[in-house]
């Protein structure tokens, strides 16, 4: 597999680890300097203190990590949907439709894009949050999503019914 590369640097280079070891980093890991991506990446995953130049650190990678969230579940049709709605995250904005389907996510992805680093969650307490629960609560939020989903369809079933019998009383009065 090629990964793309900036200033001939692959970005295979830092992994995923990297990001989540928050902390726990070892001294002859590459992660361990501050500047270890600088340069690397995209403007639209980068933390608004990189594109200042300012310190980088774990939290930096957690900015990137809501701008995926976001990526990961949103639906684009274009690419000038998703470079619309990625410039609106940089500005503080979720699309409603997003915030009413996944408030949690909505939650957390606001946290991790703050402009403030220190707002923004360690790899560990977002781990901890309520988007990696218990199966039980999870089960119990998809229930209550199929209950409100079959609540849905019978008031859809409900007007799709008076319109028939609508367009039937029209049918007999021509």
């Amino acid at each position: 597999m090629t990964y793309p590369t900036f200033n001939n640097t692959s970005l295979s280079t830092y992994s995923t680890t990297d990001i989540l070891m928050d902390g726990h980093k070892s001294s002859s890991s590459p992660a361990t300097d501050s500047s270890h991506t600088t340069g690397v990446g995209t403007f639209v995953y980068a933390a608004p203190e990189q594109l200042r130049g300012s310190h980088y650190d774990s939290k930096s990678d957690m900015y990137s990590i809501g701008v995926l969230a976001l990526e990961l579940f949103q639906p684009f049709g274009t690419e000038m949907e998703r470079v619309g709605t990625l410039g609106d995250l940089r500005e503080g904005k979720i699309p409603d439709s997003f915030c009413q389907r996944w408030p949690d996510l909505s939650k957390n992805i606001m946290k991790l894009t703050s402009k403030e680093p220190a707002v923004r969650p360690t790899a560990t307490e977002l781990l901890q949050s309520e988007l990696f629960c218990s199966k039980d609560i999870v089960i119990h939020g998809l229930q209550r999503r199929v209950e409100e989903q079959e609540e849905e369809i019978m008031q859809l079933r409900r007007q799709i019914s008076r319109l028939q019998s609508s367009d039937s009383s029209e049918s007999v009065k021509s």
